[in-house]
């Protein structure tokens, strides 16, 4: 049978039976424990207060309590951290790096790097002081509204006739659109302010332009003039969503020599990469933020800190690394 420490019920019986002038061994079978755990609960735990009613020492259960609970908080082994480790941990998840990434990026390390469940429990520990949870990521989920001005004739381009290599990611050059817009207030946005992102799907390098509305004309523009710097190599395929912002496909397939598809209705997972990359990007920019009031500057650094963050799906390399090594990286 395993151990159990002593509750405060039985500090309180043992405290009335002592003061009843019960033997060790008597108390011991009352509570249905080893003598010597009652000889060394009493030895430890009696008060320094004077003799009372004749007893060679006096008893308190909560007393006794309080003292086994600070003895027990100071039994485990102090945690010792080096401060170049502190200082290298703290910087990093400053920098939005998560705890998993931090552990697995060793190749950059001062120093050998703790576990990823050690980093969270030092983060809960407070001995990485300048980090709390709140800083780390959190995800959550939200049903998307439907579309309401209209739809378009996608001419045959489904996402099932994507070639295969799209699906393996070994190749880069394929990527996948969508927007992300300004909070509601009342169901009416804040603004029309959004952003156009675009995320390369075997290298996950990610890209937001600002834009003033979700307009065919300004979209269409936006990714034109953000992806003719990339070689041609690099802008094979893109993946959209069916919103009426994605209405000028041709155009995009003119001006980059590209296929365009979309995904069927309602089934945002077929782009699961750029989904997941607007929610690192909610981060900086939360739900419910006036997209208009995004300084261009501070978005540049943003994006710099995602494509310089170690991914776990590309064996702890960064997105830059990754597309950089195809001589494709034009920026960032």
């Amino acid at each position: 049978m395993s151990y159990h420490h002593l509750t405060i019920e039985e500090r309180g019986l043992i405290a009335q039976y002592h003061k009843s002038r019960l033997s060790i061994r008597s108390i011991a079978t009352l509570l249905d424990r080893s003598p010597a755990t009652i000889s060394r609960e009493l030895r430890r735990n009696k008060s320094s207060s004077k003799k009372r009613q004749g007893l060679p020492f006096a008893y308190f259960p909560w007393h006794a309590h309080c003292l086994a609970k600070e003895r027990r908080k100071n039994s485990h082994r102090t945690s010792m951290i080096h401060p170049t480790l502190q200082e290298y941990l703290e910087r990093k998840l400053l920098e939005t790096w998560s705890p998993d990434q931090i552990a697995h990026r060793t190749k950059d390390a001062p120093c050998v790097l703790p576990s990823c469940s050690t980093i969270y429990r030092w983060i809960h520990q407070r001995i990485l002081p300048r980090v709390t949870m709140k800083q780390l990521r959190r995800k959550g989920r939200f049903k998307r509204p439907a579309e309401t001005r209209g739809r378009f004739n996608d001419q045959g381009r489904n996402i099932k006739k994507r070639p295969w290599e799209v699906y393996s990611r070994q190749t880069l050059g394929h990527w996948e659109g969508d927007t992300v817009e300004s909070g509601r207030v009342a169901h009416q946005r804040k603004s029309q302010a959004c952003f156009v992102t675009l995320v390369e799907r075997a290298s996950r390098y990610y890209l937001a332009i600002p834009v003033p509305n979700r307009k065919q004309e300004t979209v269409t523009r936006a990714i034109i003039q953000e992806l003719e710097p990339f070689a041609s190599d690099l802008v094979k395929t893109i993946t959209f969503d069916r919103g009426k912002e994605f209405a000028g496909f041709k155009e995009i397939e003119e001006k980059l020599a590209c296929n365009t598809y979309f995904c069927d209705p309602y089934c945002a997972w077929q782009k699961g990469s750029n989904e997941n990359s607007n929610g690192l990007l909610r981060e900086f920019y939360p739900k419910g933020m006036d997209l208009s009031l995004v300084d261009d500057h501070q978005l540049q650094i943003h994006l710099q800190l995602m494509n310089n963050r170690p991914r776990k799906v590309l064996g702890y390399e960064t997105p830059l690394e990754v597309l950089s090594r195809a001589g494709g990286c034009c920026c960032t």
